[in-house]
């Protein structure tokens, strides 16, 4: 079975997500996906739909990305993993027009101001895998 799962309530099989699947049977699918990801404290890596940084005019690729947390230590994966798993998200700067983007599993934002979210370091795009 390729591509997004979710499990059938009535027979407890795993069957595939489609877009007949009701809003419902997705939040149920995100929130096993958070919860085993965030079990496995697994680093993130994202394919987004989106293909450029959310800031307008910019035009950098960042649809896929595998953030590589782990070339920084442990001080800053672990919160910025349990970021990501807790669906808060983490903010980094976008390596083309250096706008602040906010990072999650559903989506990513262009924002003003990091505020109080995790931040990745700013040399983050020298490490991550992005395409």
């Amino acid at each position: 079975m390729t591509g997004p799962c979710i499990m059938d309530r009535d027979t407890g099989a795993f069957v595939m997500a489609t877009e007949q699947q009701t809003a419902a049977e997705l939040e149920q699918m995100h929130t096993l996906y958070r919860q085993g990801g965030a079990a496995r404290t697994k680093a993130p890596h994202v394919v987004y739909t989106d293909r450029e940084c959310p800031h307008d005019g910019c035009h950098q690729h960042l649809q896929a990305i595998n953030f590589r947390l782990e070339a920084f230590g442990w001080a800053i994966h672990d919160p910025l993993v349990r970021a990501w798993w807790n669906d808060a998200g983490f903010a980094g700067r976008c390596p083309g027009c250096g706008g602040w983007i906010r990072f999650t599993i559903r989506g990513k934002q262009a924002i003003s101001d990091a505020g109080s979210l995790p931040k990745l370091p700013d040399n983050w795009a020298d490490e991550a895998v992005i395409l």
